[in-house]
C-alpha cells in the first residue's frame, strides 16, 4: 500500500525526535487528529522532562488550533511525572485532551507502567494503580480547566501509558469520544462496564505489545467490541479482538521483521517493539482517515 514503516530505536524511544507533525496541513477526521496529537504530546525540552512549548504551539496554530493549556506534576522540570495538554480551536468549538506516554528516561513514568496492583476507583471497579497514579498527578488542573468548556467537543487522546490515562479520565469526564493509540488493559471487568456509553475507539498496531498488557490473569481486561487493527500491510480494518485473522497477520508480520529489521544497527530487535512506536500508528492512520 505504500505506507511507511519504522522500526528505527529513535521512533519508539524518542517519539518527538524526529517527527514533522501534521505534514499535509489539518486532516478532516477525529482519528487523524488525535493520533498525531498523541505523538505531539512527547515534545519536550531536551534538558528536563517539561513540554516544549514553545514547538507544540507552533504545530497547534498552523492547523489553526487557537490555544493550549499545559498540565505538569511538580517534578517535570526535574524528575518527570505526568504531563498533558489540552488544545482548543474556538473557532469550531473543539477541544482535543492529549496525554504523554511513557518517556524511557522518566523513572517515574517507568514505575507508574510496572505497578500492577488493582486498586479500587471511583465506585467503578479496580484499576491499575500505577496508571491511578498517573492521572491523578494533573487530573485536578485538568478537570478546573474542563469545567469552562461546556459548548466544545471534547476528544481524548493518548498513546501507550498516555492512552490508558485518558481512559481513566473519560470514566470521570465523559467526552464525546476517545482514541487510543497502543493503549494497554486499564481495569477489570467492572471498570470497563462503566463505560458501555462511551464512544471508544481502540487502535492496535500489529504486534504491538503493551495492548497485551498487562495479563488478563491479574483481571484486566480490554473494553469489549471491535478495535481498529492495523494489519501487516499497514492497512486499518475493524475487527474483533478474537478474529483468527489477528494470529495469522502476526506471525507473518514477525517473519518479515526478521528477515529484514531485527539485526540491523539502529532498529529495534523485536517487531512487538518496534509496533509500539507512535510514528507507526500516525501513518496508516492518517492514511485510512485524512
Amino acid at each position: 500500500m505504500g505506507i511507511p514503516y519504522s522500526a528505527q530505536k529513535d521512533d519508539l524511544y524518542y517519539p518527538a525526535k524526529h517527527a514533522t507533525f501534521f505534514p499535509s496541513g489539518r486532516p478532516r477526521s477525529g482519528a487523524a487528529l488525535c493520533v498525531e496529537m498523541a505523538r505531539l504530546a512527547y515534545c519536550r525540552l531536551e534538558a528536563t522532562f517539561a513540554f516544549d512549548q514553545d514547538r507544540i504551539r507552533e504545530v497547534l496554530e498552523r492547523i489553526l488550533f487557537t490555544d493550549c493549556r499545559f498540565f505538569e506534576s511538580a517534578a517535570a522540570h526535574d524528575g518527570g511525572g505526568s504531563h498533558a495538554f489540552l488544545a482548543l480551536d474556538a473557532n469550531n468549538k473543539l477541544a482535543i485532551l492529549s496525554f504523554r506516554g511513557t518517556d524511557k528516561d522518566d523513572p517515574t513514568d517507568l514505575a507508574d507502567d510496572l505497578n500492577t496492583v488493582p486498586q479500587l476507583w471511583q465506585g467503578r471497579g479496580k484499576v491499575h494503580s500505577g496508571f491511578a497514579q498517573a492521572l491523578q498527578e494533573v487530573w485536578p488542573a485538568i478537570e478546573a480547566a474542563l469545567h469552562d468548556l461546556n459548548e466544545y467537543q471534547l476528544l481524548f487522546t493518548g498513546h501507550s501509558l498516555g492512552a490508558a490515562m485518558a481512559t481513566l479520565a473519560s470514566s470521570l469526564q465523559k467526552p464525546r469520544a476517545l482514541y487510543t493509540i497502543g493503549s494497554p488493559r486499564v481495569g477489570d471487568q467492572a471498570f470497563v462496564d462503566s463505560l458501555q456509553e462511551l464512544e471508544n475507539h481502540r487502535y492496535v498496531d500489529c504486534c504491538d505489545l503493551v495492548t497485551r498488557v498487562p495479563p488478563e490473569v491479574l483481571g484486566y481486561t480490554h473494553i469489549p467490541g471491535k478495535i481498529h487493527y492495523i494489519n501487516f500491510d499497514r492497512a486499518v480494518q475493524q475487527l474483533y479482538p478474537d478474529d483468527p485473522y489477528i494470529d495469522r497477520d502476526r506471525t507473518q508480520a514477525e517473519e518479515d521483521y526478521l528477515k529484514n529489521y531485527a539485526w540491523r544497527i539502529g532498529d529495534v530487535a523485536l517487531r512487538p517493539l518496534a509496533d509500539h512506536a507512535p510514528v507507526n500508528y500516525v501513518w496508516p492512520v492518517t492514511a485510512a482517515t485524512p
